[in-house]
């Protein structure tokens, strides 16, 4: 059966009109309801405490670093292992509510709340690893070391 011009079915979204890149389906996905913000703002959650972690340990290991946590320093003491299973429960039995009630408006200022924590904590780390990096080949003054930290905004 041949389909005319004045019986085609009209299309019902707007990728049928003209399929856009990734990126804006991307964009269009979010912007659709805060549901998807959420599971967006999680992963983004994830991956900055997975940043942490890596370099808690990483800063561990060459003896750059002084837990202030005092559960995360006894774990640490007890190994490598165990704060990796404290930090990563954390964040998933943390991850649970946010999950659970996504729908909810507190729910997305919830999560963009811890977000923008854990950005400012990576931008403390970015100053630590140039700080470790600068001290790698030589002594570094401590006028290096406070140019370093005030050129973080937290």
């Amino acid at each position: 059966m041949e389909i005319s011009p004045t019986t085609a079915p009209l299309p019902t979204t707007a990728f049928e009109l003209d399929p856009p890149n990734a990126w804006q389906r991307f964009i269009d996905w979010m912007a659709a309801s805060r549901s998807h913000r959420v599971l967006s703002l999680v992963t983004a959650i994830w991956c900055l405490n997975w940043f942490d972690l890596v370099l808690t340990l990483l800063s561990y290991r060459h003896g750059m670093l002084h837990e202030q946590n005092p559960v995360a320093r006894t774990l640490l003491e007890h190994g490598e292992l165990s704060i990796m299973l404290y930090k990563i429960g954390l964040v998933l039995i943390g991850s649970y509510p946010l999950l659970r009630f996504r729908r909810a408006r507190i729910t997305e200022l919830g999560a963009l709340v811890i977000l923008a924590t854990y950005a400012m904590l990576a931008f403390r780390w970015s100053a630590c690893v140039e700080v470790y990096v600068l001290s790698i080949c030589e002594p570094v003054s401590m006028a290096e070391i406070d140019a370093v930290a005030a050129s973080v905004p937290f």
